[in-house]
């Protein structure tokens, strides 16, 4: 590929101010300033391995695995614009941004986004949201002892007969609700029903109602403390277990319930949706006490 841009970003240097950042990552969704004519980098601490953008008509992401921790964003017009980016990486983790184009906003240009490891790899749905949960601080350290629990209950759920799946593209089910509290451990299985071999998304957790008519009227999705998959490739037929982690809503209106979103990498607007239904678990004590 032939660089020219140094032809036309010249004179454009003036009108804007570069940035060249290192991070931490964190929980919280990471804003990336963008500008028409000018790519920015983002670095991320791993392996990437698969990117999907929001609306791929106004911004263009592009992933390489000759740089397999490399990730480029432009924006496609010099409009303004927003849009979501996630990023997943090849051990089943997740990464968010907010990408914005404001022509007439601050001038300052996202150049390079070098991310660093931090002692913790969640991230959360928005800024608001997580300071919208009341005892934070709590919710993680709770999540940062119980994160070795997690493997065995993947095992467990692993031995677990297939519960009662829901969707189209890719099926999925609850088989266990642990209910902590304030934060929520749920047991999970999908299946790949097509012909061909897809690839899943993380796991989501959405809050959702319906009233006249049946139609869905409220949706809102919970931040995903963490979460463990026993693999994302499946093959036609094939079974996938988990155990995602999310924090309790403060409170619900009455025809609203909780739903586990599975979604296939191709399909992302067509997600799997099962209740998550609240009872009594076999394992409640054994978490709560740490074994």
């Amino acid at each position: 590929m032939r660089w020219i841009v140094f032809v036309l970003a010249m004179p454009l240097l003036a009108q804007v101010k570069p940035v060249v950042s290192q991070r931490a990552v964190t929980g919280q969704v990471q804003v990336v300033r963008v500008a028409a004519r000018f790519a920015t980098a983002i670095r991320v601490p791993e392996a990437v391995s698969s990117v999907v953008v929001g609306d791929p008509e106004r911004f263009l992401v592009e992933h390489s695995e000759k740089e397999p921790a490399l990730v480029l964003v432009k924006p496609v017009s010099a409009e303004a614009a927003e849009s979501n980016l996630l990023v997943l990486t090849a051990s089943g983790r997740q990464l968010s941004f907010l990408l914005r184009a404001d022509p007439a906003g601050p001038k300052a240009v996202d150049f390079v986004m070098a991310y660093g490891q931090a002692g913790s790899f969640l991230v959360g749905e928005s800024a608001i949201a997580g300071s919208e949960v009341s005892n934070t601080a709590a919710i993680r350290r709770f999540v940062d002892s119980a994160t070795d629990a997690l493997q065995p209950l993947l095992d467990r759920q692993r031995l677990a007969a297939l519960p009662a799946l829901h969707g189209d593209r890719v099926q999925a089910g609850v088989s266990e609700v642990i209910d902590q509290g304030r934060m929520v451990i749920v047991l999970f299985a999908a299946v790949n029903p097509q012909a061909q071999a897809i690839e899943i998304m993380p796991p989501q957790v959405q809050l959702a109602g319906k009233a006249r008519r049946n139609r869905w009227t409220t949706s809102e999705q919970l931040p995903v403390e963490d979460f463990r998959l026993s693999r994302r490739r499946l093959g036609p037929g094939e079974r996938a277990d988990g155990v995602v982690v999310f924090a309790r809503p403060g409170f619900k209106q009455s025809h609203e319930s909780l739903f586990l979103q599975v979604a296939e990498s191709g399909a992302v607007d067509k997600p799997a949706l099962a209740p998550i239904g609240f009872g009594v678990s076999a394992v409640r004590k054994e978490v709560g006490d740490g074994r």
